[in-house]
């Protein structure tokens, strides 16, 4: 073995070594959510995945979105157009089509405080994917009191719900403009609990943002 072979060899290994250090500082994290669309030729991973009915999307392109990412997908139906299960189908949600991103946004909420909760995706799948199509609520308020703050928007996002109806699951995103305390947390899953039936599943998620007097309460859930 000659000397300049040699060179040549430590320099490959070198290489080698730079492309791999630098792939791995490539690697990004795997989003907790997605909105796929059909008109892509390739799909990135997430953890829970989101198609909206309206998009066109048939059978075999479902198999195809499955097939590449291989995640808990879920059907957003944002009018009366309706889609078979297939086995791929998780879950319907029904909201409106302004409100997908809020419904995504609420499973990023919840899956984000599962480290403090203990739940992982497939608790989310068992409740969401229930034989009945789950459906997106939403409630805002501004301009009054905190302390009067959470109190009324759980209330207003329950009346919702309609009479006779018990929640069986839920999932529930609170954004505020502050931490919630430990009163207004348990304010807020006492309301909850109130509609709900025995052995019934629920999720929290809790956020903070920049914006006075403001808190803001979204919920998929399914209800008896």
């Amino acid at each position: 073995m000659t000397a300049n072979s040699i060179f040549e060899d430590k320099q490959t290994i070198k290489n080698n070594i730079r492309k791999e250090y630098n792939d791995e500082l490539q690697i990004e994290p795997i989003p907790l959510a997605t909105l796929y669309t059909p008109q892509v030729d390739h799909y990135r991973l997430s953890e829970v995945g989101f198609i909206v009915i309206e998009d066109g999307w048939d059978e075999q392109s479902l198999l195809n979105l499955q097939q590449q990412v291989g995640c808990t997908l879920f059907a957003l139906q944002t009018s009366d157009k309706h889609i078979d299960r297939f086995e791929v189908i998780d879950g319907i949600i029904s909201c409106k089509a302004d409100e997908v991103g809020q419904v995504i946004t609420v499973f990023e909420s919840v899956l984000s405080d599962r480290d403090k909760v203990g739940i992982d995706v497939n608790d989310i799948k068992r409740s969401c994917g229930s034989e009945k199509i789950a459906k997106f609520m939403q409630a805002r308020v501004t301009g009054i009191p905190d302390s009067e703050q959470i109190k009324s928007t759980v209330n207003h996002l329950l009346n919702q719900i309609p009479e006779g109806l018990s929640i069986q699951y839920t999932m529930l995103d609170i954004e505020s403009d502050h931490k919630l305390s430990l009163d207004e947390f348990f304010s807020i899953t006492t309301a909850v609990e109130s509609r709900t039936v025995d052995d019934s599943e629920m999720f929290y998620g809790n956020r903070m943002i920049d914006k006075p007097d403001h808190c803001w309460m979204g919920a998929i859930y399914v209800a008896g």
